[in-house]
Protein backbone atom coordinates (compact mmCIF):
# COMPACT_ATOMS: atom_id res chain seq x y z
CA UNK A 1 0.00 0.00 0.00
CA UNK A 2 2.84 2.28 0.56
CA UNK A 3 4.20 1.68 -2.54
CA UNK A 4 1.24 2.28 -4.20
CA UNK A 5 0.87 5.78 -2.13
CA UNK A 6 4.02 6.65 -3.35
CA UNK A 7 3.99 6.27 -7.19
CA UNK A 8 0.46 8.19 -6.96
CA UNK A 9 2.00 11.19 -5.41
CA UNK A 10 4.94 11.02 -7.74
CA UNK A 11 2.11 11.19 -10.53
CA UNK A 12 0.81 13.96 -9.09
CA UNK A 13 3.77 15.30 -8.61
CA UNK A 14 4.77 14.88 -12.34
CA UNK A 15 1.57 16.59 -13.30
CA UNK A 16 1.50 19.88 -11.54
CA UNK A 17 5.30 20.09 -12.44
CA UNK A 18 4.41 19.83 -15.92
CA UNK A 19 1.62 22.05 -15.42
CA UNK A 20 3.68 24.51 -14.13
CA UNK A 21 6.22 24.69 -17.02
CA UNK A 22 3.25 25.19 -19.35
CA UNK A 23 2.02 28.25 -17.69
CA UNK A 24 5.21 29.72 -17.52
CA UNK A 25 6.32 28.82 -21.20
CA UNK A 26 2.73 30.14 -22.52
CA UNK A 27 1.93 32.84 -19.90
CA UNK A 28 4.36 35.71 -21.61
CA UNK A 29 3.38 35.14 -24.84
CA UNK A 30 -0.47 35.27 -23.66
CA UNK A 31 0.18 38.80 -21.89
CA UNK A 32 2.17 39.66 -25.00
CA UNK A 33 -0.88 38.98 -27.47
CA UNK A 34 -3.05 40.93 -25.15
CA UNK A 35 -0.39 43.68 -24.68
CA UNK A 36 -0.23 44.20 -29.08
CA UNK A 37 -3.94 42.81 -29.80
CA UNK A 38 -5.23 40.34 -31.81
CA UNK A 39 -9.16 38.78 -32.12
CA UNK A 40 -8.59 36.95 -28.66
CA UNK A 41 -7.14 39.93 -27.03
CA UNK A 42 -8.26 43.06 -28.55
CA UNK A 43 -6.15 46.32 -27.49
CA UNK A 44 -7.77 48.94 -25.37
CA UNK A 45 -8.18 52.21 -26.40
CA UNK A 46 -6.37 55.37 -25.09
CA UNK A 47 -9.59 57.32 -25.41
CA UNK A 48 -11.37 54.48 -23.33
CA UNK A 49 -9.84 56.04 -20.46
CA UNK A 50 -10.83 59.44 -19.36
CA UNK A 51 -9.54 62.35 -17.15
CA UNK A 52 -11.45 64.35 -14.73
CA UNK A 53 -10.86 67.52 -16.36
CA UNK A 54 -13.91 68.99 -17.36
CA UNK A 55 -15.15 65.21 -19.10
CA UNK A 56 -12.05 65.69 -21.40
CA UNK A 57 -10.42 62.48 -23.12
CA UNK A 58 -6.62 62.34 -22.16
CA UNK A 59 -4.29 64.93 -23.96
CA UNK A 60 -4.07 62.49 -27.18
CA UNK A 61 -7.56 63.54 -27.97
CA UNK A 62 -7.00 67.35 -28.44
CA UNK A 63 -8.01 68.02 -32.02
CA UNK A 64 -5.16 68.57 -34.30
CA UNK A 65 -5.06 71.73 -36.03
CA UNK A 66 -7.82 72.44 -39.02
CA UNK A 67 -6.28 71.67 -42.04
CA UNK A 68 -7.30 74.67 -44.34
CA UNK A 69 -5.12 75.53 -47.48
CA UNK A 70 -3.78 78.58 -47.49
CA UNK A 71 -4.01 79.55 -51.07
CA UNK A 72 -2.15 82.43 -50.65
CA UNK A 73 1.28 81.06 -49.31
CA UNK A 74 3.99 82.75 -50.71
CA UNK A 75 1.86 85.35 -52.75
CA UNK A 76 2.97 87.99 -51.31
CA UNK A 77 6.50 89.38 -50.44
CA UNK A 78 7.31 90.63 -47.02
CA UNK A 79 8.18 93.95 -46.03
CA UNK A 80 11.75 94.34 -45.74
CA UNK A 81 14.42 97.15 -46.98
CA UNK A 82 15.35 94.45 -49.73
CA UNK A 83 11.63 94.19 -51.22
CA UNK A 84 11.27 97.85 -51.15
CA UNK A 85 14.38 98.55 -52.80
CA UNK A 86 12.88 96.49 -55.85
CA UNK A 87 9.51 98.33 -55.63
CA UNK A 88 10.66 101.61 -56.19
CA UNK A 89 12.42 100.32 -59.56
CA UNK A 90 8.96 98.93 -60.09
CA UNK A 91 7.21 102.14 -59.49
CA UNK A 92 9.96 103.79 -61.82
CA UNK A 93 10.58 106.94 -59.13
CA UNK A 94 14.24 106.29 -59.02
CA UNK A 95 17.15 107.92 -61.55
CA UNK A 96 19.20 105.28 -63.15
CA UNK A 97 21.80 107.20 -64.22
CA UNK A 98 22.66 108.35 -60.26
CA UNK A 99 25.74 106.33 -59.63
CA UNK A 100 24.57 107.02 -55.27
CA UNK A 101 21.61 105.26 -56.54
CA UNK A 102 23.17 102.39 -57.94
CA UNK A 103 25.96 102.08 -55.13
CA UNK A 104 22.66 101.86 -52.27
CA UNK A 105 21.01 99.32 -54.09
CA UNK A 106 24.00 97.25 -54.26
CA UNK A 107 24.47 97.99 -50.14
CA UNK A 108 21.16 97.22 -49.64
CA UNK A 109 21.07 93.63 -51.82
CA UNK A 110 24.62 92.42 -51.86
CA UNK A 111 26.10 93.81 -48.73
CA UNK A 112 29.43 91.42 -49.15
CA UNK A 113 30.18 92.64 -52.24
CA UNK A 114 29.54 96.17 -51.51
CA UNK A 115 31.93 96.03 -48.92
CA UNK A 116 34.84 94.23 -50.59
CA UNK A 117 34.68 96.72 -53.90
CA UNK A 118 33.34 99.72 -53.32
CA UNK A 119 36.87 101.86 -52.59
CA UNK A 120 38.25 99.59 -56.11
CA UNK A 121 37.47 102.05 -58.61
CA UNK A 122 37.85 99.85 -61.63
CA UNK A 123 35.95 96.96 -60.25
CA UNK A 124 33.19 99.28 -58.80
CA UNK A 125 32.62 101.01 -62.10
CA UNK A 126 32.32 97.44 -63.49
CA UNK A 127 29.38 96.74 -60.98
CA UNK A 128 27.55 99.75 -61.22
CA UNK A 129 27.47 98.45 -64.91
CA UNK A 130 26.30 95.22 -64.36
CA UNK A 131 24.02 96.15 -61.61
CA UNK A 132 22.16 98.50 -64.21
CA UNK A 133 21.63 96.06 -66.82
CA UNK A 134 20.30 93.59 -64.40
CA UNK A 135 17.39 96.27 -63.16
CA UNK A 136 16.84 97.07 -66.90
CA UNK A 137 16.40 93.07 -67.65
CA UNK A 138 14.41 92.64 -64.18
CA UNK A 139 12.45 94.90 -63.20
CA UNK A 140 9.16 93.63 -65.11
CA UNK A 141 9.88 90.88 -62.39
CA UNK A 142 9.79 93.25 -59.55
CA UNK A 143 6.01 92.52 -57.59
CA UNK A 144 3.92 95.69 -55.89
CA UNK A 145 2.12 93.19 -53.49
CA UNK A 146 3.20 92.66 -49.80
CA UNK A 147 2.01 91.71 -46.84
CA UNK A 148 2.57 91.97 -42.51
CA UNK A 149 1.80 90.19 -39.82
CA UNK A 150 -0.23 91.36 -36.59
CA UNK A 151 -1.29 90.69 -33.47
CA UNK A 152 -4.42 90.08 -32.31
CA UNK A 153 -6.50 89.37 -28.79
CA UNK A 154 -9.45 87.22 -29.89
CA UNK A 155 -12.26 87.57 -27.08
CA UNK A 156 -14.36 84.58 -26.07
CA UNK A 157 -16.62 83.12 -28.66
CA UNK A 158 -20.26 84.81 -29.66
CA UNK A 159 -22.46 82.01 -30.26
CA UNK A 160 -25.59 84.11 -31.69
CA UNK A 161 -22.88 85.92 -34.15
CA UNK A 162 -21.12 82.27 -34.95
CA UNK A 163 -17.50 84.02 -34.07
CA UNK A 164 -15.11 85.59 -32.32
CA UNK A 165 -14.77 89.55 -30.98
CA UNK A 166 -11.30 91.11 -31.72
CA UNK A 167 -10.91 93.35 -28.61
CA UNK A 168 -10.54 97.09 -28.36
CA UNK A 169 -7.12 97.42 -28.33
CA UNK A 170 -6.53 94.90 -31.10
CA UNK A 171 -9.30 95.50 -33.51
CA UNK A 172 -8.77 97.61 -36.57
CA UNK A 173 -11.02 100.89 -36.79
CA UNK A 174 -11.51 103.41 -39.33
CA UNK A 175 -8.36 102.22 -40.70
CA UNK A 176 -7.10 104.54 -43.32
CA UNK A 177 -3.18 104.99 -43.16
CA UNK A 178 -0.79 101.63 -42.39
CA UNK A 179 2.46 101.48 -41.41
CA UNK A 180 4.53 99.05 -43.27
CA UNK A 181 8.02 97.49 -42.52
CA UNK A 182 8.85 98.29 -38.99
CA UNK A 183 12.67 98.36 -40.49
CA UNK A 184 14.50 100.01 -38.13
CA UNK A 185 17.20 97.45 -37.75
CA UNK A 186 20.73 98.33 -39.23
CA UNK A 187 21.22 97.36 -43.14
CA UNK A 188 25.25 96.25 -44.24
CA UNK A 189 26.08 97.50 -40.80
CA UNK A 190 24.66 100.59 -40.97
CA UNK A 191 21.87 102.37 -39.09
CA UNK A 192 21.26 105.72 -40.94
CA UNK A 193 18.88 106.32 -43.62
CA UNK A 194 19.38 104.83 -46.86
CA UNK A 195 19.38 108.08 -49.31
CA UNK A 196 16.99 107.40 -52.06
CA UNK A 197 15.42 104.26 -50.18
CA UNK A 198 13.01 104.53 -47.61
CA UNK A 199 13.12 102.01 -45.20
CA UNK A 200 9.17 101.81 -44.42
CA UNK A 201 6.05 102.74 -46.43
CA UNK A 202 2.62 104.42 -45.49
CA UNK A 203 -0.07 103.00 -47.51
CA UNK A 204 -3.14 105.49 -48.08
CA UNK A 205 -5.94 103.29 -48.52
CA UNK A 206 -9.01 104.17 -50.44
CA UNK A 207 -11.87 103.78 -47.82
CA UNK A 208 -11.98 102.77 -44.31
CA UNK A 209 -10.82 99.78 -43.06
CA UNK A 210 -12.80 98.10 -40.50
CA UNK A 211 -12.23 94.54 -38.83
CA UNK A 212 -13.30 93.73 -35.37
CA UNK A 213 -14.86 90.30 -35.69
CA UNK A 214 -14.28 87.06 -37.34
CA UNK A 215 -16.69 84.07 -38.03
CA UNK A 216 -15.78 80.62 -37.54
CA UNK A 217 -17.80 77.60 -37.23
CA UNK A 218 -18.52 76.22 -33.77
CA UNK A 219 -16.99 73.18 -34.32
CA UNK A 220 -13.56 74.96 -35.30
CA UNK A 221 -13.89 76.81 -32.86
CA UNK A 222 -14.57 74.88 -30.07
CA UNK A 223 -11.12 72.48 -32.04
CA UNK A 224 -9.17 75.96 -31.56
CA UNK A 225 -9.84 76.65 -28.23
CA UNK A 226 -9.13 73.21 -27.05
CA UNK A 227 -5.67 73.62 -28.59
CA UNK A 228 -5.26 77.12 -27.62
CA UNK A 229 -6.06 76.46 -23.60
CA UNK A 230 -4.37 72.76 -22.95
CA UNK A 231 -1.25 73.32 -26.30
CA UNK A 232 -0.55 77.10 -26.17
CA UNK A 233 1.72 78.18 -29.29
CA UNK A 234 4.96 79.44 -28.12
CA UNK A 235 4.52 83.22 -28.30
CA UNK A 236 7.57 85.57 -29.97
CA UNK A 237 10.05 87.36 -27.93
CA UNK A 238 8.12 90.90 -28.68
CA UNK A 239 4.35 89.53 -27.32
CA UNK A 240 5.93 87.51 -24.22
CA UNK A 241 5.21 90.53 -22.20
CA UNK A 242 2.08 91.61 -23.83
CA UNK A 243 -1.69 91.43 -22.10
CA UNK A 244 -3.22 89.37 -25.09
CA UNK A 245 -5.29 86.73 -23.70
CA UNK A 246 -5.60 84.73 -26.21
CA UNK A 247 -3.29 85.60 -29.21
CA UNK A 248 -3.77 84.97 -33.08
CA UNK A 249 -2.44 86.41 -35.85
CA UNK A 250 -3.90 88.71 -38.58
CA UNK A 251 -2.16 88.29 -42.07
CA UNK A 252 -2.51 91.87 -44.42
CA UNK A 253 -2.45 90.79 -48.31
CA UNK A 254 -1.76 94.35 -49.71
CA UNK A 255 -1.08 96.18 -52.88
CA UNK A 256 0.59 98.96 -53.35
CA UNK A 257 -0.13 101.05 -56.73
CA UNK A 258 0.91 104.41 -56.77
CA UNK A 259 3.68 106.08 -55.52
CA UNK A 260 2.81 109.52 -53.33
CA UNK A 261 6.11 110.92 -52.23
CA UNK A 262 8.02 110.70 -49.54
CA UNK A 263 6.99 112.02 -45.44
CA UNK A 264 8.84 112.20 -42.45
CA UNK A 265 7.97 109.56 -39.21
CA UNK A 266 8.02 111.19 -35.66
CA UNK A 267 11.10 109.95 -35.34
CA UNK A 268 11.76 111.99 -37.82
CA UNK A 269 12.40 109.49 -40.67
CA UNK A 270 11.95 109.07 -43.96
CA UNK A 271 9.14 106.92 -45.31
CA UNK A 272 7.77 106.30 -48.68
CA UNK A 273 4.11 106.98 -49.06
CA UNK A 274 2.11 104.67 -51.70
CA UNK A 275 -1.88 104.79 -52.40
CA UNK A 276 -2.79 100.87 -52.53
CA UNK A 277 -5.16 98.67 -50.91
CA UNK A 278 -5.74 95.59 -48.98
CA UNK A 279 -6.50 92.43 -51.10
CA UNK A 280 -7.94 90.42 -48.34
CA UNK A 281 -6.49 88.64 -44.48
CA UNK A 282 -5.61 86.13 -43.18
CA UNK A 283 -6.15 84.72 -39.96
CA UNK A 284 -3.74 82.06 -37.71
CA UNK A 285 -3.16 80.66 -34.90
CA UNK A 286 0.78 80.51 -35.07
CA UNK A 287 2.95 83.77 -35.91
CA UNK A 288 4.68 80.93 -38.65
CA UNK A 289 1.46 81.22 -40.69
CA UNK A 290 0.66 77.83 -39.58
CA UNK A 291 -2.87 77.11 -38.64
CA UNK A 292 -5.14 79.06 -40.93
CA UNK A 293 -8.46 79.73 -38.79
CA UNK A 294 -10.31 82.27 -41.48
CA UNK A 295 -9.87 83.87 -44.96
CA UNK A 296 -11.09 86.90 -46.36
CA UNK A 297 -10.95 88.51 -49.76
CA UNK A 298 -12.47 91.75 -51.11
CA UNK A 299 -13.36 92.82 -54.04
CA UNK A 300 -10.91 94.88 -56.33
CA UNK A 301 -11.27 98.59 -57.02
CA UNK A 302 -12.07 99.44 -60.55
CA UNK A 303 -11.08 103.25 -59.95
CA UNK A 304 -8.45 102.50 -57.72
CA UNK A 305 -5.98 104.97 -59.89
CA UNK A 306 -8.67 107.70 -60.24
CA UNK A 307 -9.70 107.60 -56.50
CA UNK A 308 -5.57 108.14 -56.00
CA UNK A 309 -6.47 111.59 -57.58
CA UNK A 310 -8.72 112.50 -55.24
CA UNK A 311 -6.94 111.95 -51.77
CA UNK A 312 -8.08 114.51 -49.19
CA UNK A 313 -4.91 116.94 -49.14
CA UNK A 314 -4.50 115.72 -45.39
CA UNK A 315 -3.52 112.35 -46.34
CA UNK A 316 -1.01 113.35 -49.38
CA UNK A 317 2.47 113.83 -48.08
CA UNK A 318 3.27 117.12 -46.63
CA UNK A 319 6.72 117.24 -48.09
CA UNK A 320 5.54 116.66 -51.43
CA UNK A 321 3.08 119.49 -51.25
CA UNK A 322 6.35 122.04 -50.16
CA UNK A 323 9.05 120.42 -52.05
CA UNK A 324 10.77 122.26 -55.04
CA UNK A 325 9.90 120.49 -58.69
CA UNK A 326 12.80 117.68 -58.79
CA UNK A 327 13.94 116.67 -62.06
CA UNK A 328 12.11 114.12 -64.26
CA UNK A 329 13.50 110.72 -63.62
CA UNK A 330 14.66 108.96 -66.63
CA UNK A 331 12.11 105.87 -67.36
CA UNK A 332 13.76 102.62 -66.89
CA UNK A 333 12.06 100.99 -70.42
CA UNK A 334 9.52 102.58 -72.76
CA UNK A 335 6.35 101.09 -73.44
CA UNK A 336 4.87 99.82 -76.91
Amino acid sequence: MRLLANQTYNITMKRILLLSLFIISFGPVANAQEASGNKFFPKAKQSDTLSLREGVNTVTDIPESTIIEDKYAGEYQEANVENFSRLYWAKNILDIDDDKVIDNFIMINECKYYRENIDNDFKWEKARKAARAMIKDQVHTYDDKYQILVPVDLGRYDAERKGFPIKKDSAFKDLRRVEIGGNDGKVCGEKWEIKHFPRNVHLILNKPFNFDFFELDEHLAQAFILRYNFNKPKRPDEYKHSSFERLAFVRFRMRLVEYQGKDRERHRTTVAVMFGQIDGIDVFENPDETGLLATYNFKDNADILEASEKLDATEVSKEKKKKKKEPKVKPLFRSN
